[in-house]
């Protein structure tokens, strides 16, 4: 065996994480998690947030709070990023890892792609920018960069390639995570809520941008339901813990904080016991679509952002159930669409229609088999560490 592979294998290996927002966070937790189950002595740092430290990351940088979407809802976090970009590459450069893996964060980590490719360190991108959807030509540079592609979804798979790109796709995390625990009773009287009675969910987003412009039409429309029908339970789970006092005050803003449990664990299990959820587009949609539970999905941008996006979407759709499928199972309020009337509306619809519940059930059913098998988690940790194993030997004889 080569002494530089050998001696690779036997020291610790570090891995560089980083995540720009708190979906990824918890991505990169997750896999940080199995990635230290199947190689313990694996040194694990970078930048992120509260889910990759308690899955045992060394998290030197605060970046999860920085998530948004275009270029105007982008600006407000320029310095701070800045500023964390500085303090990474200065870790990087002080740490030298072996391998950098990088979660999702599309804007985010293409500044740490292009530091990390200056510094000669090889990386895999994990989640990498879903250019089936939009923006094809964002496959390029992806593909160039990095050292090993993992996808979350198999449409991904040929156009990374097509580019030059080495991809494996290993399946969807959510299928190794979405479960349900069976004493959904006991768990609800721990909230404070009576599982006999109807629940709804709100989900406003995990990014601030989303809190500001969604929050405040779901919950005028949750406190309108609400009235509607009074023995509904109200929930909200909180998606990071520097996002509660925020919801916190959107919540009293809209006469609701007698009526809203805010749930901070079991989340999966309250929310596969909702009649219906409302919910800002992204992770989530997908999430609570593989609960089988129907739902109203809810988005706005600033019309810059929009005006663009509608120009590069190469899907008519914007909520992950109707784009998997490529029918309109869930209704979907965008723009000028999303009013609190037209919230009120098709909620109530699907509140008071068992029926329509039912049809929606069904055909949510049909996506667990496009997303693979379980065990993508496990699955893409040893493909990490297979390229962390070889990376020290590969720089050194480039």
């Amino acid at each position: 065996m080569d002494s530089d592979l050998q001696t690779s294998i036997k020291r610790p290996l570090k891995i560089f994480m980083a995540a720009g927002e708190v979906s990824s966070d918890r991505q990169a937790g997750h896999l940080a998690r199995k990635l230290l189950l199947q190689r313990g002595d694996a040194q694990l740092f970078g930048c992120g947030g509260g889910a990759m430290q308690g899955a045992g990351v060394d998290v030197r940088v605060e970046t999860a709070q920085y998530g948004c979407i275009g270029m105007q809802e982008s600006a407000r976090f320029s310095k701070p990023l800045h500023r964390a970009m500085s303090d990474i590459s200065t870790l990087v450069r002080s740490e030298k890892p072996d391998l950098a893996v990088l979660v999702d964060s599309e804007h985010f980590n293409g500044h740490v792609a292009s530091f990390l490719n200056q510094q000669r360190i090889p990386f895999v991108y994990y989640f990498p920018p879903q250019v089936w959807l939009w923006g094809r030509w964002r496959a390029r540079a992806v593909a160039k960069r990095s050292r090993l592609i993992i996808p979350a979804f198999l449409a991904e798979v040929d156009i990374y390639r097509s580019k030059g790109g080495r991809v494996q796709w290993c399946g969807h995390p959510l299928l190794d995570l979405v479960k349900p625990e069976a004493d959904h009773e006991k768990i609800f009287r721990e909230f404070g809520l009576d599982p006999s009675l109807p629940t709804m969910a709100i989900m406003p987003g995990s990014r601030a941008q989303e809190l500001e412009e969604l929050a405040p039409s779901l919950l005028a429309a949750a406190r309108q339901i609400k009235q509607r029908h009074p023995q509904l339970q109200l929930i909200l789970p909180v998606a990071a813990p520097h996002l509660l006092t925020r919801l916190q005050q959107e919540i009293a803003a809209a006469q609701l904080t007698a009526d809203i449990k805010i749930i901070d664990q079991h989340v999966y299990t309250c929310l596969s016991r909702c009649e219906v959820v409302m919910l800002s587009s992204g992770t989530a949609t997908l999430e609570v679509a593989l609960l089988g539970v129907p739902m109203v999905v809810a988005y706005r941008v600033k019309p810059l952002t929009y005006f663009v996006a509608r120009r590069v979407v190469s899907t008519r759709f914007i909520a992950m159930p109707n784009i998997l499928l490529d029918e309109p199972i869930v209704p979907e309020l965008i723009q000028k669409d999303l009013t609190v009337e037209r919230l009120v509306a098709e909620t109530v619809q699907i509140l008071e229609n068992p029926e329509r519940r039912t049809w929606m059930r069904k055909h949510l059913r049909r996506i667990p088999p496009l997303l693979g098998t379980q065990g993508a988690i496990s699955r893409a940790a040893s493909l990490v560490l297979d390229e962390a194993s070889i990376a020290p030997a590969a720089r050194q004889t480039s």
